[in-house]
């Protein structure tokens, strides 16, 4: 008898378990401590690797085109896994944490307020807060940059959502609240559940700092609701919708979570970017002077979203910043029904984690990853980028609603920034990451001198 008749289909092997993995914790300790380098250590582990998140084990995706795969389906891979369990903690179901079953209708609703001919409104309200506040700064002074850029970017969506109907004070108190608020969820999301449970000053800080957010847009939302005029179109979209988006009146908790969602949303991702690209622009001088003459060459005034067309090199900054330093370390989904990816076999319940940073900093897609060159998006030189390899905002259905008013803030204020400002190093200290799940600069401080036509914005 052949023997070849009686050989069994063999079973595809898992793939590898990355090294390091402790009793308990898992790698969560290693994603704590240097998270850049554990996730673009992955890729040489094969395309699909297993990490564990605690006792979880889920699997990493190293591959721009499986990244890809799991995004635009997000059906099959539905919002779900340790860190959306944690971020649903805190936005309930908003936009960004709700499920696929609820994430249709929720677009919907919101669309209105990002449709493209509300965006040059936006975006000029949003740069006469950034102008306003860098405006303030004074010659000679150094900053912590990180903390000045989520001040900058919490005004600009303060004014958005709530058209300037908060108090200097309430909105200093969102923004601390948020930051205690981002940190908790890394963590929480990281290690064992009987960590949260133990009354540490970072537990209590993360609980503590909910539970007051949650009780300021109460009093936001309230203070709306009795206004005769409409004083935001955000709030007012999402206290009376439009029949033919949502016929049902939301309840204040769905307001809340949207309001939270959006907020973290303004602030985070783009005050970290900006962060970051001031950063860089002050480590190399040709750079900054390049993007200073760019801006300075515009007619004199505030900056506004007509501006745009001619902040080229800006625009180009902006894009390998969000390239370099995308909004979150990694994501997680849950897997909705048994399949395959890569050749690999998945369960319905399984967790998979894909990872913008991983796929931006991939040298068969992006060379020399770990160098700031925003003339790699400079045409002739630049090419496409391979689909999945440049995913700041998220990929198809879910992709991120702000996305196009998120760089043109970001392009404006940055603009602004050097137009005014020459930006310099304030310490020899390295710059490092925060341990958070935001990818926010740690010890960023720099020095301002004005330029001799910084009245041009003011």
């Amino acid at each position: 008898m052949s023997h070849a008749a009686s050989v069994t289909p063999c079973t595809p092997a898992r793939p590898p378990l990355l090294p390091g993995a402790l009793p308990l914790v898992g790698h969560a300790l290693r994603l704590l401590d240097n998270p850049a380098r554990f996730l673009t250590a992955a890729p040489a582990h094969g395309p699909l690797s297993r990490v564990r998140l605690g006792p979880l084990t889920a699997t990493l995706v190293a591959d721009p085109e499986l990244t890809r795969q799991v995004l635009l389906d997000d059906v099959l891979f539905d919002k779900g896994g340790p860190l959306y369990d944690r971020i649903a903690d805190v936005m309930g179901n908003g936009l960004l944490a709700c499920p696929h079953a609820r994430h249709r209708q929720q677009r919907r609703l919101l669309q209105p307020v990002f449709h493209k001919d509300r965006l040059p409104a936006h975006l000029d309200l949003m740069a006469a807060e950034i102008t306003h506040g860098i405006a303030q700064w004074q010659p000679g002074q150094s900053l912590d940059m990180a903390a000045q850029a989520q001040t900058l970017t919490a005004r600009a969506i303060v004014a958005t959502l709530f058209d300037g109907t908060l108090t200097p004070a309430t909105a200093a108190s969102m923004v601390e609240d948020m930051s205690a608020i981002t940190a908790g969820i890394y963590t929480h999301a990281l290690l064992p559940a009987a960590y949260t449970r133990l009354p540490l000053p970072a537990n209590r800080r993360y609980t503590r700092a909910q539970k007051r957010l949650r009780a300021t847009l109460g009093r936001v939302i309230a203070a709306h609701r009795s206004r005769t005029t409409d004083h935001g179109a955000f709030l007012t979209l999402l206290t009376e919708p439009a029949p033919d988006t949502h016929p049902h009146p939301l309840s204040d908790k769905d307001i809340s979570d949207q309001v939270i969602t959006f907020f973290i949303a303004g602030m985070e991702t783009t005050g970290n970017a900006f962060a970051w690209a001031a950063h860089h622009l002050a480590q190399d001088p040709a750079l900054q002077q390049r993007v200073h003459a760019e801006a300075a060459a515009l007619p004199r005034g505030p900056l506004t979203h007509a501006h745009l067309p001619g902040l080229e090199v800006t625009s180009r900054v902006v894009t390998e910043t969000l390239r370099r330093y995308p909004p979150v370390w990694f994501l997680t989904r849950t897997v909705r029904r048994d399949t395959t990816l890569g050749g690999h076999p998945l369960n319905a319940g399984d967790t998979v984690v894909i990872s913008a940073y991983l796929v931006q900093h991939l040298s068969s897609a992006h060379p020399r990853p770990q160098h700031f060159d925003p003339d790699r998006w400079s045409p002739p030189h630049s090419t496409p980028p391979a689909p999945g390899s440049l995913i700041p905002f998220g990929l198809g259905a879910r992709k991120c609603i702000g996305d196009t008013l998120g760089m043109g803030e970001l392009t404006l204020a940055l603009a602004t920034l050097t137009r005014r400002w020459k930006l310099t190093p304030a310490t020899t200290t390295p710059v490092r990451y925060e341990k958070d799940i935001v990818i926010r600069p740690h010890n960023l401080h720099l020095r301002l001198q004005p330029h001799p036509s910084n009245s041009a914005d003011t």
